[in-house]
């Protein structure tokens, strides 16, 4: 398998613009990309350089309902570290012979990026496969 690098991790938050305000103001980390595909998003880089992202959302009402037994406590949580990977279905298919599950085949996100999770030995699937989209 070709794990490039961690590219970013993936947290839900109960409020992006306290979470912004202090990861930006108080700890100096730079805005990367604002959208919206689950809630309100943000993307942090670390001061020193943008190696590893910080992937924030603000979580929805349905997100919560949907997800619930995936949190800790039942409060926004990691959610995922997403590692990057150049040919993301031919990683898949690899890892899948090795006997990996994973939680759904490769698909393409609403900002373009190709995604998928696979399922660690206690059943949760918070590894990400990430291929940028091209």
């Amino acid at each position: 398998m070709a794990l490039k690098r961690i590219h970013h991790i993936d947290i839900f938050v109960d409020n992006i613009e306290k979470v912004s305000d202090h990861f930006i103001d108080k700890l100096g980390f730079k805005p990367v990309k604002k959208s919206v595909h689950v809630g309100k998003s943000i993307e942090l880089a670390i001061p020193a350089g943008e190696e590893v992202r910080f992937e924030f959302h603000e979580m929805t009402e349905e997100y919560r309902k949907t997800h619930q037994k995936e949190m800790a406590y039942g409060k926004p949580d990691i959610d995922h570290i997403g590692f990057e990977v150049d040919d993301i279905n031919k990683e898949f298919e690899e890892l899948k012979s090795k006997g990996v599950e994973f939680k759904s085949t490769p698909q393409v996100n609403p900002l373009g990026r190709k995604l998928c999770r696979t399922v660690d030995a206690d059943g949760r699937g918070w590894l990400q496969l990430y291929e940028e989209g091209k």
